[in-house]
């Protein structure tokens, strides 16, 4: 896919250096602690399915949220299924087809959503969900031709991705899906509360998750400093697709200013492409001294 150049040309992904038994963070922060555990990935596979990425995202000057996403299918769609209120189960692509349709699979669970060619219906694997409507695409089939038992109100809804993490929103929004959101995510971002001068202004502290970045970082933003950002397991689908050498795991961000989004010539979003510099079987712990 041809990318487009990012409007965001200031935006860097620092490079850091990461020691283990407890020493250092390279240079990200001369002044603060780092506990990191000895049993790094060294080789990790698609069989040993752990490890965390670690992250750096400079916040360019004006811009104080972002959000980080992870798309497992190289952006080909997948689609949320709606149960009354709440988004429930990520289906994805598995790459099988049926009759010209493609073939789904929920993360985290064994309901697969195909194409039925003896009904001629669309069947879901939950619920005992099936369509009347016969559409090539689950999220062009109409909700009110969604049955299911025992009955209920069903919805389903186009999606790129397969995770989220947002400085502006809560952990688990149900307007995203239950389980889709990270609802541990590790972010460690300069000290802006120190006095100036007094050797704090350098040193990491960690993200508060009950309020926005917006409220943490200087008025206007922060130029020059950067975030560390480690997501966490606890979404869906996480010990299958957050792996070191997935084949299809893309990582995108997208920075936001008071004034709005960033936005491409054509009106869409602007999303910046971002690589863990290391992956480790333990999550690294920032401690203020």
């Amino acid at each position: 896919m041809k990318r487009r150049i990012m409007l965001l040309t200031v935006v860097l992904v620092a490079g850091i250096s990461l020691v283990a038994n407890g020493d250092r963070l390279g240079n990200l922060n001369s002044n603060s602690t780092v506990f990191t555990p000895t049993d790094d990935v060294v080789a990790a596979s698609v069989t040993t399915k752990d490890g965390f990425p670690v992250f750096e995202i400079r916040v360019p000057d004006g811009f104080v949220e972002v959000q980080v996403r992870a798309s497992l299918t190289n952006f080909e769609p997948g689609f949320l299924l709606k149960d009354g209120a709440n988004f429930v189960l990520n289906y994805i692509p598995t790459g099988a087809t049926v009759a010209g349709r493609k073939v789904y699979r929920a993360m985290g669970t064994t309901h697969v959503a195909t194409w039925n060619v003896g009904t001629s219906r669309w069947t879901f694997g939950y619920k005992s969900i099936y369509s009347t409507n016969t559409a090539i695409a689950p999220w062009d089939i109409p909700g009110a031709s969604l049955v299911g038992t025992p009955t209920g109100t069903f919805l389903l809804q186009k999606e790129y991705f397969v995770y989220r993490f947002c400085t502006t929103g809560i952990p688990s929004d149900p307007q995203w899906g239950t389980g889709s959101g990270d609802p541990d995510a590790w972010v460690y971002i300069a000290n802006q509360s120190a006095t100036p001068g007094d050797n704090t202004e350098f040193k990491r502290q960690a993200w508060s998750a009950a309020t926005s970045l917006t409220a943490q970082l200087q008025p206007g933003g922060t130029p020059g400093y950067t975030i560390l950002f480690q997501p966490s397991r606890g979404n869906l689908g996480a010990i299958e697709w957050m792996q070191q050498n997935h084949d299809k795991l893309v990582w995108i961000y997208q920075v936001e200013s008071p004034a709005g989004k960033p936005k491409h010539p054509n009106g869409s979003d602007v999303w910046n492409s971002l690589y863990p510099h290391e992956w480790r079987k333990t999550r690294i712990t920032l401690f203020q001294p």
